[in-house]
C-alpha cells in the first residue's frame, strides 16, 4: 500500500480552490508540489496575489472586495512602531510574506484609512496598496500625540469596522473602536 495519497492533479486543483488563505499557506510546507498548487491561477485570488491593479479612479465593485484576512490575526497597540506589529502571537507582520501581499483583493492603487473621527489617511502605490503599507500609515497616523492619547486606553487593534467607497468611488477602511 503507497504511503501518500495518489489522486489526479485536477481533484487536487479542486480541493485546493475550496482553501482560505491560512490553510493555504500550510499547505505551501508540506511539499513542493502543494507550493506549486498556490501558484496556479484558481489560487491567485485566495492568496492575494491578483495581477489587475484597480488604478485610483478606478471602477471599484464593493460587493467582490475583501480585505486581507492577516488584518483579523495581528496583534498591534496603537502607539507602538512597525517592528511591534504582530501576525499572530510572535511572528512580526514585516518579517512574513503576508505583508508584502495586497491588503485588498482586488487590489487597488489608492486606499483611505479612516479611523475613528480623524481626517482620513491616503495610501498610494501604482503596482498596488500592500498590508505592510497600511501598518506603516497606521503607525505613521498613531506616532501624532494628538490620535494616541485621545483613544485614553482604548489602544488595541481590533481590526476593520467597515470597507465601504468615498464619493469619488475610492475605496476606504473604516475603524471606529479599539480594545482596552
Amino acid at each position: 500500500m503507497a504511503s501518500t495519497i495518489e489522486l489526479p492533479k485536477e481533484v487536487w486543483l479542486e480541493v485546493f480552490s475550496h482553501l482560505d488563505y491560512f490553510t493555504l499557506k500550510n499547505c505551501m510546507s508540506v511539499s513542493k508540489a502543494f507550493k506549486s498548487f498556490t501558484k496556479l491561477p484558481t489560487c491567485q485570488k485566495t492568496m492575494f496575489r491578483s495581477k489587475t491593479i484597480i488604478p485610483d479612479g478606478g471602477n471599484i465593485n464593493l460587493a467582490n472586495v475583501r480585505v486581507h484576512p492577516a488584518f483579523d490575526c495581528m496583534s498591534y497597540e496603537c502607539a507602538t512602531d512597525l517592528d511591534e506589529v504582530y501576525l499572530g502571537d510572535d511572528t512580526v507582520l514585516a518579517d512574513t510574506c503576508a505583508a508584502d501581499e495586497y491588503a485588498t483583493d482586488p487590489p487597488v492603487a489608492f486606499l483611505r484609512l479612516r479611523v475613528v473621527e480623524w481626517k482620513p489617511v491616503q495610501i498610494t502605490n501604482k503596482s498596488g496598496v500592500t498590508v505592510l503599507q497600511v501598518m506603516k500609515s497606521l503607525c505613521r497616523f498613531f506616532s501624532n500625540e494628538n490620535h494616541r492619547d485621545s483613544r485614553g486606553d482604548h489602544t488595541g487593534w481590533t481590526g476593520w469596522d467597515e470597507t465601504k467607497l468615498d464619493r469619488k468611488g475610492r475605496l476606504v477602511l473604516g475603524v471606529d473602536w479599539f480594545d482596552s
